[in-house]
């Protein structure tokens, strides 16, 4: 069976500029929570509107679902399979109305109206924001825009949804709630595609991707990733505090594990410390 997305030896640049990506191979399987991580310019937003064509490889070929992302009669498929959500929300809503927003392109794909009507709700109720469907888009605050804007991709019932930053514009509060309703969606079987540069936000996924000037630098589980921290850091990348943490009391010659990704992990270690050393 083969991968969801899969790019091959897809290598992009704009006109006669240097390759943004260079040479990437990477499969996603269906139901998949990949992360994707860089920093500026690393080529991860260009990976990322690969996958539902929004650009094309100069080299190479990207599928989804055994589509080809350069065969325009394919575009239309494609897009239905595959949702994106970008960094400024105000970018993506076009309606002055919640519910109008969220509808607008089913709207445009000729859904029946009671079908689209339950849709809007369903989109609506999966992201906390039914009870807005009334409201004035222009009302909203950060994070609200930006869980319209998920509802209206959640509305297209599509396998697949690409996050592109989606939290760089928003409070803690708001990212807190945008990753919560991405790890939601995934386990209702949708495959997610992540792009953030947020550390925390990256140790929830399932596999972490890293790109570093449009090569994969690493690629596997966040704890597999993450203990590679003198990597990260040798390429403007961090790593999550419970991991920084763990890496400072090494240093100090205390034994501890060290791909630990959050506060509960962190804890239980700490924990595990302070109990054998009570013991002593």
């Amino acid at each position: 069976m083969s991968a969801l997305i899969e790019f091959r030896n897809v290598s992009f640049r704009y006109t006669e500029e240097k390759d943004i990506l260079k040479n990437i191979s990477l499969s996603v399987e269906a139901g998949d929570f990949v992360a994707v991580l860089g920093h500026n310019g690393s080529g991860k937003s260009t990976l990322a509107k690969h996958i539902n064509a929004i650009l094309l490889p100069t080299e190479g070929k990207v599928t989804v679902a055994g589509l080809d992302t350069s065969a325009e009669d394919n575009l239309p498929a494609i897009r239905r399979k595959a949702g994106m959500v970008f960094q400024n929300p105000d970018n993506q809503i076009i309606a002055t109305m919640v519910e109008e927003d969220v509808a607008f392109a089913l709207e445009n794909l000729g859904v029946p109206h009671d079908e689209m009507v339950k849709r809007v709700d369903e989109a609506l109720d999966s992201v906390g924001m039914l009870e807005f469907k009334k409201y004035a888009t222009t009302k909203l605050s950060g994070g609200q825009k930006q869980r319209i804007a998920i509802a209206g991709i959640i509305a297209m019932r599509p396998d697949i949804i690409v996050f592109d930053e989606p939290t760089a514009m928003l409070d803690p509060q708001g990212r807190e709630d945008v990753i919560n309703i991405a790890k939601k969606l995934n386990e209702q079987g949708i495959t997610v595609i992540y792009i953030t540069h947020y550390m925390e936000e990256a140790a929830q996924a399932k596999r972490v991707v890293v790109l570093n000037d449009g090569e994969i630098l690493l690629d596997g589980t966040p704890h597999y990733v993450f203990q590679n921290a003198g990597l990260l850091t040798s390429v403007g990348l961090d790593v999550p505090q419970s991991t920084s943490l763990m890496f400072l009391l090494r240093s100090h010659g205390i034994k501890v594990p060290l791909a630990v990704l959050n506060e509960d992990e962190c804890v239980s270690v700490l924990s595990d410390i302070l109990t054998r050393k009570n013991q002593a």
